[in-house]
């Protein structure tokens, strides 16, 4: 798998605080680093994996949480359905 992911950047820019889970850009084998409150979460492989996580740290109804809200969640190099590595 190579190339880059469509809609490359999907940040929350509407005003007010700003997301509190971020989505790192996908690293060189597709995975990214998920941070919870500026706290490492861990590295998801998948998009299931930010669910694990944030259930692992206590939140209630984690596989409920809305993955896609700009206002709850800073997709960066790429939106949710993107854990391509990128190009060489």
């Amino acid at each position: 798998m190579t190339g880059a992911c469509p809609g490359n950047d999907r940040r929350h820019d509407a005003p007010g605080p700003a997301a509190r889970l971020v989505v790192q850009p996908p690293d060189h084998r597709g995975w990214r680093r998920v941070r919870y409150d500026g706290q490492s979460l861990g590295t998801a492989y998948r998009i299931s994996d930010i669910a694990v996580f944030l259930a692992a740290m206590g939140m209630e109804d984690a596989e409920d949480f809305d993955l896609t809200d700009p206002a709850h969640v800073d997709w960066r190099g790429g939106g949710p359905d993107c854990w391509t590595p990128p190009a060489l």
